[in-house]
């Protein structure tokens, strides 16, 4: 951080800090350290834009460890446990190529229902999936209703989804070929 300019005299003289701030989130106090750093000729304080970038992470986990969801590490290791690399837990669970990087750097927080599956998928037994789910929500639902069982099945990405004929398409075959 030496290298760095300050903006206040010109001076090559920053040198970098780190601290604990607290900070409120939905009613609570939470800590996170905080990088920033001082001219040692001026006094001037500065947050440089990779100093930013790593704040912004450090809050998004004091975030996610408040709201009960797995932190950048601790899905890091969650996809080591599963023996999967960033592209193939993308995969797996579903989301972008770049999803689980950024997961894991705390660039982003992966919503409630990732969170949720990615702790389902370390489920050493036989699991209930509503049951479970209920469990974790701190519900208590009883068995799903009869309707249940007509939900559409899911099918994978790879099958190819059948053709539906339709009367444009009918129009079409003829147009072409008849």
């Amino acid at each position: 951080m030496n290298n760095a300019v300050c903006g206040d005299c010109g001076a090559n003289a920053l040198q970098a800090f780190t601290e604990i701030e607290q900070f409120d989130y939905k009613g609570h106090t939470l800590c996170a350290e905080v990088d920033y750093s001082v001219c040692s000729k001026c006094g001037a304080e500065a947050i440089l834009p990779d100093q930013i970038r790593r704040n912004d992470c450090r809050v998004r986990d004091a975030w996610r460890k408040a709201d009960g969801m797995l932190t950048g590490e601790e899905i890091v290791a969650l996809r080591a446990q599963l023996g999967l690399t960033q592209q193939q837990a993308a995969q797996y669970f579903g989301g972008g190529m770049n999803a689980f990087s950024k997961y894991e750097r705390a660039e982003v927080v992966q919503s409630a229902a990732m969170d949720k599956l990615m702790r389902l998928a370390l489920e050493k037994q036989p699991v209930h999936v509503p049951q479970w789910l209920s469990n974790h929500a701190g519900l208590h639902i009883g068995a799903p209703k009869a309707e249940y069982g007509n939900v559409i099945p899911f099918k994978p990405k790879s099958t190819p989804l059948p053709l539906i004929p339709s009367p444009i398409a009918e129009d079409y075959q003829e147009l072409n070929h008849g």
